[in-house]
């Protein structure tokens, strides 16, 4: 299942890593709705919802429109309420609201501030078993950054002693600052980062009392904003992050796990959820040249699970295809369309991916797809293409979502249908240099003045941010 659900403009969708947008009612007579919420423009929130298969979802509905564009984070309740917390436009103050659930519907709640003595990002909640929310958030203090917590047991009504209140104090004079709460059956824990070396954790009693010294989880480059951490419901501890590489490790309640490195690659997004007390970690990977893949490793078998495409869909594609019409002959160039090697994607009889009318390129798959991801060393000039896919019976063009391609700029992410739920049901396999898969035909229908050269032609999307359902 893949549907797309809005168009946006922000520039963080989902208000950037460690939070939650993506959330599911637990049980009742509604039990599996879904609810997303997301960043439309930068001050604007808004969510929709779906049931199960997730296929429909419901126009969007307004949360806000006076956030700031430095982050936001959402919970659910066991009720289906669920408490968004954000940075409120101009005053930077962070503020809370709550989306009551009732009879299926969710109605947004007027706003309650958390803190609104100063300048502060990257809000982060969490809701303890008790029914206690929890709130860290990274204070702006003389050019610096503190990591503050502050608490509510009245759903959100209030906080500490009232908004001029900081909270708790975990550390402070930080560079950056991007923290992540987190409530398990017997502690509450804060994770946070902002040296770009170090990323710490600091922990208290359900009950409350003094937090705990600062621990450093792990050392190394180019350790930020880029982690997640869960609790099991055994209360295991559970941090993922990119240190130039996709870290893990887990806190028992009395002693760290070593380091375990789940991806050599550098990731995004790192999302880790347990089910059944079993970690599943899903990341953006980077694939090179600015392309990106869903990918997900868990611990089922008792190790890490070597990382796996989530999406079987998008990666290097299995079959590229360059045909010349002069000469009536097909150029396989299916390893140099998946290397990064520049200006190998080219008919060998022409020096060029498409020149005379006739002349096509082929994108194969043994399954349906959406999209290509397209770069190339030269641009082409003074030519047309057009796009088809074969329905059983005949080639049968169609118009890219977002506009005409015809090869004459130096990347583009083709995107042929808006989600999965749009590819043509009538699309079929059929063979082509000896190759029987799903293609999408691009075709020269007028010549080239100056044929266009590839060097990278995948079938990856354009991905950005990530969010797992919780």
């Amino acid at each position: 299942m893949q549907v797309k659900i809005a168009d946006t403009t922000a520039s963080q969708v989902f208000g950037g890593p460690p939070t939650r947008q993506l959330l599911k009612v637990s049980s009742g007579e509604f039990a599996g709705r879904a609810i997303v919420l997301l960043q439309t423009e930068n001050n604007q929130i808004r969510f929709a919802y779906a049931d199960r298969p997730y296929s429909a979802w419901s126009t969007l509905a307004e949360v806000t429109s006076q956030t700031a564009d430095f982050g936001f984070d959402a919970l659910m309740d066991d009720s289906g309420n669920v408490y968004v917390v954000y940075c409120e436009q101009t005053t930077n103050y962070i503020v809370l609201k709550k989306l009551s659930f009732s009879a299926g519907i969710w109605t947004v709640g007027d706003a309650v501030y958390v803190y609104n003595g100063g300048v502060s990002v990257a809000p982060s909640i969490a809701r303890t078993s008790g029914g206690k929310l929890l709130v860290s958030f990274s204070r702006l203090s003389a050019g610096y950054f503190d990591i503050q917590v502050k608490s509510s047991s009245d759903s959100g009504q209030t906080w500490g002693t009232g908004p001029g209140d900081a909270g708790d104090s975990l550390r402070t004079g930080l560079p950056a600052g991007t923290s992540k709460v987190v409530a398990g059956p017997s502690k509450v824990h804060v994770v946070y980062c902002g040296t770009g070396t170090d990323l710490f954790v600091q922990s208290q009693s359900i009950a409350g009392g003094s937090w705990s010294g600062e621990f450093v989880i792990a050392s190394g480059s180019g350790i930020d904003e880029h982690f997640d951490a869960a609790v099991s419901g055994e209360g295991l501890l559970g941090v993922v992050f990119d240190a130039q590489q996709l870290k893990y490790r887990e806190y028992d309640g009395s002693n760290w796990s070593s380091l375990i490195t789940l991806d050599e690659s550098e990731v995004e997004f790192p999302q880790l959820k347990f089910e059944n007390n079993i970690p599943v970690v899903v990341y953006l990977s980077d694939e090179g040249d600015n392309q990106s893949v869903v990918k997900y490793s868990h611990r089922a078998t008792g190790e890490f699970s070597s990382p796996a495409i989530l999406d079987s869909s998008t990666g290097d594609f299995e079959s590229v295809v360059a045909y010349d019409a002069v000469s009536c002959s097909y150029a396989d160039l299916t390893a140099a369309s998946s290397s990064e090697t520049a200006g190998d994607v080219f008919h060998p009889q022409t020096g060029v991916l498409l020149k005379n009318i006739g002349d096509a390129v082929y994108f194969g798959l043994s399954r349906k797809f959406r999209n290509a991801n397209v770069i190339l060393s030269t641009a082409g000039a003074g030519g047309a293409v057009t796009y088809s896919y074969f329905d059983g019976v005949n080639w049968k063009a169609f118009a890219l979502v977002g506009g005409a391609f015809n090869f004459d700029a130096i990347s583009k992410n083709l995107i042929f249908w808006s989600d999965l739920n749009s590819i043509p049901a009538d699309w079929q396999k059929c063979t082509v240099n000896g190759g029987s898969m799903f293609w999408v035909r691009v075709e020269a229908g007028s010549a080239f003045t100056s044929g266009p050269v590839g060097s990278r032609i995948t079938s990856q999307s354009d991905l950005r941010e990530l969010s797992v359902g919780r």
